[in-house]
């Protein structure tokens, strides 16, 4: 195996593997698992089935995300991936809500590792493993030892779910570089996908990181926490702030939760805040940020403060709705 450069961009060319060393792996299990879930969560849990997962999230009563992952389901279990920083507080709280149902929510095995796989060719890789390759997002195969989801990207790109063997098998293979997590975070900012770290729970409302126009959020089903303000924003329409993915030139670090300010605004202001970033490059930022509508479409941004680090709004692989009811 080769190892790719810290080039995100150079890497598109290549089929890469990544180990998902910020993400660990829950499993929900019981009678009642599917019904406590789809009172608890922000997508229709009725929609997963053996050969189709989904992207959801987990929010407040006041409808703020304390978590977005991804659901898949094996074996008459539901494994919930998340990030590693909230993970623990996040499934305590939702243990708290189990009451007499019959749910039993616990880690996975040590046994469940977690990788990525990305590029052209990963179809190819995957059928060395004797592993059909899912064709649409979401959709799942699996094996005795092993499950896959494929996840939306600008190059084909799939979650991986089984035994560390295997992913050493792939990292044998000759056409596939290694690549650390970064590059599977990095695809998720350029697929427009957020994440909710330890840093901005409790700071988004679905819609501002556009979760329902990446099929994170079902406005058919019935209630869970924070239903009726999801509801609400979605019906009215009157969404003040989307995600959009920014760029900056820059050696510096950006975190999230970083303010992001609108350098023409004279009153200081904060107009934003990062949802997540990643350095492309050595001198290069991608990010995703919430940002107030107006704002982006002035595009006149700085990180940090209104003499920050500029930033530029930049293209998502899908569309951002800007018009607003009243």
């Amino acid at each position: 195996m080769n190892t790719a450069n810290h080039n995100f961009s150079a890497d598109l060319d290549h089929t890469v593997l990544m180990p998902l060393e910020h993400l660990c792996c829950y499993e929900v299990s019981g009678e009642d698992a599917a019904s406590f879930l789809q009172g608890q969560l922000t997508n229709d849990i009725e929609a997963v089935s053996q050969s189709r997962g989904q992207l959801s999230s987990y929010c407040t009563p006041k409808g703020r995300m304390l978590a977005v992952f991804y659901i898949c389901p094996t074996q008459n279990k539901y494994l919930i991936v998340l990030r590693k920083d909230v993970a623990a507080a996040v499934m305590q709280r939702m243990q708290m809500f189990v009451l007499r149902s019959k749910v039993t929510i616990e880690p996975s095995s040590a046994d469940r590792t977690l990788f990525g796989v990305a590029g052209a060719s990963i179809e190819s890789v995957l059928s060395t493993l004797n592993m059909p390759a899912p064709q649409k997002e979401y959709d799942v195969s699996s094996t005795e030892n092993l499950l896959c989801m494929k996840i939306p990207g600008i190059v084909p790109r799939y979650l991986l779910i089984g035994d560390a063997a295997l992913a050493a098998a792939i990292a044998q293979q000759e056409n596939v570089a290694a690549q650390s997590y970064s590059y599977w975070q990095w695809l998720d900012i350029m697929s427009g996908i957020p994440a909710v770290s330890a840093a901005t729970q409790e700071s988004f409302v679905p819609q501002m990181a556009n979760m329902e126009l990446i099929d994170g959020v079902s406005f058919s089903k019935g209630c869970y926490p924070g239903q009726e303000i999801v509801a609400r924003l979605h019906y009215l329409g009157n969404a003040s702030r989307r995600m959009y993915r920014i760029e900056a030139n820059s050696a510096d670090e950006v975190n999230p939760g970083d303010d992001i300010y609108l350098t023409a605004l004279e009153s200081k202001q904060a107009i934003g805040n990062i949802v997540t970033s990643i350095k492309e490059s050595a001198d290069k930022i991608a990010a995703l940020a919430v940002l107030r509508i107006e704002a982006a479409e002035q595009n006149q941004l700085a990180i940090g403060s209104p003499e920050g680090i500029p930033a530029t709004v930049m293209p998502l692989p899908y569309d951002i709705p800007t018009e607003q009811k009243q």
